[in-house]
């Protein structure tokens, strides 16, 4: 298999149809961004007032109950805009849920009709992500249990709800959850291919993906590797291009909200929300990337198989 061709490739076509990326990557990069930002703040939040940090006597109260009588309180102070301010959580949380589900499998049937060298529109991608949206978000809710993400937060809640002691004694059962949840998610790594571009139930895709991987395992070690050096480099020049215009801007809102409060305040409003939305452009771009790169490879790889069992000879007709 050639990997460089393929990764060339996949990035051709990510800058060949940038429709791609406003469609179906930039609006679940945005959400993506904001959600983990909120759940790494309160994942610092949680660490700083657990009694690993402090003292149990000065805080009785958990992260989460601490969290959670401010906003009843505020609430109840401010019913009006505590509802509207509940009722956009909720729309935003069912987008997070749905919408990268939805553009995931739009995405992959996009991608490799492109390569087929069809005639495709966006408007088909709506299209295609509503016929594999309810197998693929089947699929994502049985793995989040096995996500990695889900057992690291386990084991954060142990060590900061009960020490490092505690820690050290369960600290080998999460060790052998993460390593078990890694294997799956390399076993599961074409499952969502299979959904979309075979038309398979999950089960049989996620059998059909474990196979595969198993069968093929050199090559999408290959890949990762690979995949993972690009990851890096993108997310070094990311951050780089993020830090410059900080080191720049941070004096003047520093300054600024020193000297007046409300404009201090709007600036760093403006700049938050410029950061998001180039942050999301470039995620997008690297996910659409990413999913050509994984697409190909599962197109090589099930034309390769397919190829590789017609040469085989019938024992019947020897």
């Amino acid at each position: 298999m050639k990997y460089r061709a393929i990764i060339r490739e996949s990035w051709a076509l990510t800058q060949e149809n940038k429709r791609l990326i406003w469609w179906f990557a930039v609006a679940p990069a945005i959400l993506s961004t904001l959600v983990s930002g909120l759940y790494l703040a309160y994942q610092v939040f949680a660490f700083w007032s657990s009694p690993v940090v402090r003292k149990a006597a000065e805080n009785t109260d958990s992260a989460f109950s601490l969290i959670a009588k401010k906003l009843i309180a505020f609430v109840t102070e401010n019913p009006g805009v505590g509802v509207f301010a509940i009722v956009i959580i909720a729309i935003v949380g069912l987008f997070y849920l749905m919408l990268p589900v939805f553009t995931q499998g739009a995405l992959i049937e996009l991608i490799a009709r492109i390569r087929k060298g069809q005639q495709v529109s966006m408007a088909d991608g709506v299209s295609y992500g509503m016929t594999s949206f309810l197998q693929l978000f089947e699929y994502h809710l049985m793995i989040k249990t096995f996500s990695w993400v889900s057992i690291v937060t386990e084991a954060f809640f142990i060590f900061r709800s009960f020490g490092l002691q505690s820690f050290l004694v369960f600290g080998w059962i999460f060790v052998i959850f993460l390593v078990v949840a890694l294997i799956l998610t390399l076993l599961f790594t074409f499952t969502e291919y299979y959904i979309v571009l075979a038309k398979k139930p999950v089960f049989k895709s996620i059998l059909l993906s474990s196979g595969l991987v198993i069968r093929q395992w050199h090559h999408i070690l290959f890949m990762l590797l690979l995949m993972a050096i690009i990851t890096i480099r993108i997310v070094i020049n990311l951050l780089v291009a993020l830090l410059i215009p900080f080191l720049i801007i941070a004096p003047i809102v520093l300054f600024a909200s020193f000297t007046l409060a409300i404009l201090g305040v709007i600036v760093g409003a403006i700049i938050g929300l410029v950061a998001l939305y180039f942050t999301s452009y470039f995620v997008g771009i690297f996910h659409v990337f990413a999913m050509g790169v994984w697409t190909f490879t599962f197109l090589e790889l099930t034309a390769k198989e397919a190829a590789d069992s017609h040469n085989i000879p019938d024992p019947e007709e020897s």
